[in-house]
């Protein structure tokens, strides 16, 4: 029999708001671990921190794919203004990278008559 506690996910880290420390993940055991630290800003314990939460454990029993628990532990974090990596930097990168940024870059540039044109 699988150890449910065991489920892998792609890893995660979150820098925490004491800003001393880093939590990191590799299970959804460990995502619960993160949210329901003394660390985790409580004050924002709202629907997405349950959300994510509730998620977390209908993985374990089976009922949800880690992936979809790992999403939900993302949208917490966010909620909670903490950064999530290596999923932020994918996405600046994929937001740096756009089409739409380079217009809008070229946009300001000429309308700040930076460019020769």
């Amino acid at each position: 029999m699988h150890d449910v506690s065991t489920i892998p996910i792609m890893e995660i880290a979150v820098p925490l708001p004491d800003r001393e420390h880093f939590a990191t993940a590799s299970t959804i055991s460990g995502l619960m671990d993160i949210l329901m630290s003394e660390r985790w800003p409580r004050h924002l314990n709202g629907p997405t921190w349950q959300h994510a939460l509730a998620s977390c454990l209908r993985s374990l029993q089976g009922e949800l794919q880690p992936t979809r628990a790992r999403q939900a532990f993302v949208s917490a974090a966010r909620a909670a203004h903490l950064k999530v990596l290596p999923d932020d930097e994918q996405r600046l990168r994929s937001r740096a990278a756009s089409p739409r940024r380079k217009i809008v870059v070229r946009k300001r540039e000429l309308e700040a008559g930076s460019v020769d044109g």
